[in-house]
């Protein structure tokens, strides 16, 4: 289906007002978006069913959004994240970060793509299925909006601790995948290696142990504890050493330094095993402790799903694997497996950057291209 003119400049509204309501994480607050989302596009008087759920993470008040609209038993969720990374250097943008400027056809903005573009499909979607009685009295389309996918997921967790996923047939999640269909997800393991040598002063280094001498010597080792393996649709697990702090002035021996791993692991690299391999890590005469300070599971959805086959052959799009982590990690696990798929508008090469845009042509097709899927797919 090709979805009307007046819904398209609806879309846009809400597109531009979402990216002009800043929702940088840090400190992660949706408020303001969410406020906007009850009162201005999930409307009760249309039939929409709002519930507002709040947490609180490092002393701020953080906000979720669960909408609903039908009342058949079977559920299908559509997610999305409210928050955004940071700006970085504005000197950096052709356009402010938050103006949401059209030029030639893309509309410029801080989560354009990851993921405001992806919330505005999925609006479309809410709105074009609460129109079918049929679909509205057979089935329940439950969204939900996320804070804090950024920097922690501790909104999909609320969410998915209270409840709102058990029941779901289906969960869609429409992060940036330029229209090609995610099946499968890297999983995250953060680590944090401590390792403590002895002080000195900084012209008598043989008199003690430098701590960040030492970490260097055990990094080969940390990429001996992954093993050899790879996925046809993900590739092979990788390791990022994202941070490394130690010493206190140039003239005195570290006796501390600490380093910062980024694991993203495939589905046959278990978590346990890398994590035993490097409490293994070994380096005489220093002590070394190690800290999981995030985990995540990967995942892989049945592809075989009527939905993902139809999906599949609507968009003629291919099956990709994702190298980084999504809220489907936290609402899907081994003992609660629920099919999902990961598609939506937006380049993920331009996220996180300066000047992050989106096609606003490629919202409107995955919001038809998703409403025709769900319509083959459930209605007999």
């Amino acid at each position: 289906m090709e979805i009307s003119n007046s819904l398209k400049e609806r879309l846009l509204f809400i597109l531009k007002k979402l990216i002009q309501i800043p929702s940088q994480n840090p400190p992660g607050k949706t408020e303001d978006i969410v406020n906007f989302m009850v009162k201005e596009v999930f409307k009760e008087e249309e039939g929409f069913h709002n519930e507002v759920i709040t947490h609180m993470k490092n002393g701020v008040e953080l906000h979720n959004l669960v909408t609903k609209i039908g009342s058949g038993k079977k559920e299908i969720v559509l997610s999305g994240h409210f928050d955004v990374v940071p700006v970085g250097d504005q000197t950096k943008w052709s356009y402010p970060p938050f103006s949401a400027k059209i030029v030639h056809g893309k509309i410029y903005g801080r989560g354009s793509a990851d993921m405001k573009g992806g919330l505005t499909s999925l609006i479309g979607v809410m709105k074009v299925l609460n129109s079918d009685p049929y679909f509205m009295e057979n089935y329940e389309l439950v969204f939900l909006g996320t804070a804090d996918e950024e920097a922690g997921m501790t909104g999909s967790d609320v969410l998915s601790k209270k409840g709102f996923v058990k029941n779901a047939d289906l969960i869609i999640i429409a992060e940036p995948t330029n229209l090609n269909i995610g099946v499968a997800g890297k999983g995250l393991l953060w680590a944090t290696l401590q390792v403590t040598g002895k002080s000195a002063h900084g012209s008598m280094p043989d008199m003690g142990y430098n701590a960040i001498e030492g970490i260097l010597k055990i990094i080969p080792q940390i990429y001996n504890c992954l093993e050899d393996k790879s996925n046809k649709i993900l590739g092979r697990s990788t390791i990022n050493i994202g941070k490394i702090h130690g010493g206190t002035k140039i003239n005195i021996v570290p006796d501390y330094a600490e380093l910062e791993i980024d694991f993203r692991l495939i589905p046959e690299q278990e978590h346990e095993k890398v994590i035993n391999n490097l409490r293994k890590i070994e380096l005489n005469p220093y002590s070394i402790n190690v800290n999981i300070t995030n985990s995540l599971q990967s995942l892989l959805t049945d592809i075989n799903h009527p939905f993902i086959q139809n999906l599949k052959n609507i968009t003629n799009s291919e099956f990709i694997g994702l190298s980084y982590a999504t809220d489907a990690c936290v609402y899907v696990n081994p003992s609660n497996f629920i099919p999902f798929v990961i598609f939506g508008p937006g380049d993920p090469n331009i996220v996180h950057k300066p000047n992050e845009w989106i096609q606003l042509e490629q919202i409107f097709y995955a919001t038809e291209f998703l409403i025709d899927a769900l319509k083959k797919t459930y209605l007999k």
